[in-house]
C-alpha cells in the first residue's frame, strides 16, 4: 500500500503554489437519501438523490505578498468568481481538483461515472495574529460538483 505523506502536499491555483500552506481538507462528500418508504412497509426504503461536493478548508501561514496565491484568492472571493483550476495535492504529483469533464473521477476510474464540469467557490477567509507566533490564514470553499483525483 502506498502511503501519502503530508510533507509533499501542497495547494496550487493554476500552477502556482499557494505560499505557506500547511493543511487542507475536502470534507462532507456525500449523496442526499430519498425517502421511498410507503404505507404498509415494515423497514424504511431509501434511494440515491443529488449529490454534494463538499467543502474545501486550506490554512497555512499568511503571506500578503503571494500575489498569485494568497491575494488571488482572496480577490476571488471578494468578486465571486468561480474556480477551476485549485488544486489540492495529495504526493508531489497526485492531486484533487474541480472535475472539468465527464464520466471522470480518477486515474483508474475514467468512464462510467456520473460526473460534470465542476468548479469551487471561496466562501470566506480569515487572518489569525498572536503575538507569539506567525500570521496566519485560512480559506473555506463550497465544491459545486465534485473533485476528482489526476
Amino acid at each position: 500500500m502506498a502511503f501519502k505523506k503530508g510533507k509533499y502536499c501542497e495547494v496550487q491555483l493554476g500552477t502556482a503554489k499557494i505560499s505557506g500552506m500547511g493543511t487542507w481538507t475536502l470534507n462532507g462528500v456525500s449523496l442526499a437519501q430519498l425517502d421511498e418508504t410507503e404505507f404498509g412497509d415494515n423497514w424504511m426504503h431509501f434511494s440515491f438523490g443529488l449529490g454534494d461536493g463538499g467543502t474545501l478548508s486550506f490554512n497555512g501561514i499568511y503571506d500578503p505578498d503571494d500575489s498569485t496565491g494568497v491575494e488571488s484568492l482572496q480577490q476571488k472571493n471578494m468578486n465571486g468568481t468561480n474556480i477551476t483550476d485549485i488544486k489540492m495535492f495529495i504526493d508531489s504529483t497526485s492531486y484533487y481538483e474541480p472535475c472539468q469533464t465527464t464520466g471522470y473521477f480518477s486515474p483508474n476510474s475514467t468512464s462510467g461515472n456520473d460526473s460534470e464540469p465542476s468548479h469551487v467557490n471561496v466562501t470566506s477567509w480569515d487572518i489569525n495574529v498572536d503575538k507569539a507566533g506567525l500570521a496566519q490564514i485560512s480559506f473555506q470553499a463550497k465544491v459545486s460538483g465534485c473533485m476528482v483525483l489526476v
